[in-house]
């Protein structure tokens, strides 16, 4: 069973794939899309996947880095260090800085429909480990 806590962590990630989904119906061009704050929420549903299972398990993560948070999860299941999963969280690591105006990295529509779709994967993978099954993405 999962702790009231683990179940925010869900919920938040949750969030933020409203906000992509938001996104993508209000502004139907691609090419007009603030991509940068599509990976940002990207990056942020993993984060807080990762950091869901790491709570359930009993710990307590820090830090944005997936890949680092990906490595503590996989001190507890070895299914995290599937070449898939890694890559998924390898890509989107940088895009924890994009919600910056700052931000230099060249994205664009391609780019985000690569984040969607690792945030997509990962999201259903850690949901499928914290015993929640495919519970957002169908």
């Amino acid at each position: 069973m999962l702790s009231d806590v683990c179940k925010s962590w869900v919920k938040s990630a949750q969030h933020d794939i409203i906000m992509i989904d938001s996104t993508m119906e209000k502004i139907p061009n691609a090419r007009e899309r603030p991509h940068e704050l599509i990976l940002y929420h990207s990056q942020q549903a993993v984060e807080k996947m990762l950091k869901a299972y790491l709570i359930h398990k009993g710990t307590l993560p820090w830090g944005h880095d997936l890949d680092d948070l990906r490595v503590e999860c996989a001190g507890f299941d070895n299914a995290f260090n599937s070449k898939r999963i890694a890559e998924h969280c390898a890509f989107l690591t940088a895009f924890n800085s994009a919600r910056y105006p700052d931000f230099t990295a060249s994205v664009d529509a391609k780019t985000a429909e690569r984040g969607i779709n690792s945030t997509k994967r990962v999201y259903d993978f850690v949901a499928d480990k914290l015993g929640l099954g495919k519970v957002y993405f169908p």
